[in-house]
C-alpha cells in the first residue's frame, strides 16, 4: 500500500552448486510456494481476490537467474542441454538475470566468454518465455589482478562479449 506500483519485489537467486536452491526445479518450488502464501496472506488481510492476490504475488516475487552458478553444477556431472532443461523449469518466472563465467568448478565470476557457461542457450529459454528482465554482469574482481596498473577497465571483456554499445541510446557504435 505504501509504495503502491513501486512497491519492491522480492527474487530469490539460486545458489551456487553444493548449496540448497541450486537447481532451476528448487528454486521453482520456492518462488511458486511464495507467491502461494503471499497470495493467502494478500486475500485473508487485505480482502483481495484470488486473481488480484496471485497477480500482486506474480509481479513481486520472482527469480534472479545466475548463469554462473547453474553452470557449477557440471562438477556434479550436469551436461550442457541438462543445465538448459533447469533454465527451462525456472524460466516463467525469472526478473533479472546475473552475468558470470566459469568453467563449471568454482566461482570465478569470470566475464562471459571467458568459461563454458552456455549463455545464448539459457538466454534463449528465458526469452522463449517472455524475459525481458535485467541482465547484471557480475564479473569484475578477477580483474584487479591482471589489470594494467595504467587503468584498465574492468567491465571491457564482459561489454565486449555482450556487444554492449558504448552510448546508453544506442545510437553508436559497440564495443566490439
Amino acid at each position: 500500500n505504501k509504495f503502491g506500483s513501486k512497491a519492491p519485489i522480492l527474487n530469490i537467486e539460486n545458489a551456487p552448486a553444493n548449496q540448497g536452491l541450486s537447481t532451476g526445479d528448487d528454486l521453482r518450488k520456492l518462488v511458486v510456494a511464495s507467491r502461494e502464501a503471499f497470495a493467502k496472506n494478500l486475500r485473508n488481510k487485505k480482502g483481495l481476490s484470488k486473481s488480484q492476490a496471485n497477480e500482486i504475488a506474480k509481479k513481486m516475487i520472482g527469480a534472479t537467474w545466475d548463469v554462473g552458478h547453474i553452470n557449477m553444477l557440471r562438477k556434479k556431472g550436469y551436461t550442457k542441454k541438462e543445465l538448459l532443461e533447469e533454465t527451462k523449469k525456472i524460466a516463467p518466472f525469472v526478473n533479472h538475470v546475473h552475468l558470470s563465467d566459469n568453467f563449471g568448478l568454482e566461482h570465478t565470476e569470470l566475464p562471459m566468454g571467458m568459461g563454458n557457461v552456455p549463455l545464448k542457450g539459457m538466454m534463449d529459454e528465458l526469452r522463449k518465455k517472455g524475459f525481458q528482465g535485467q541482465q547484471i554482469i557480475e564479473a569484475g574482481d578477477w580483474w584487479q589482478h591482471f589489470a594494467d596498473k595504467g587503468g584498465g577497465h574492468p567491465f571491457k571483456p564482459s561489454i565486449e562479449m555482450m556487444d554492449s554499445p558504448i552510448y546508453a541510446m544506442q545510437g553508436g557504435p559497440t564495443w566490439s
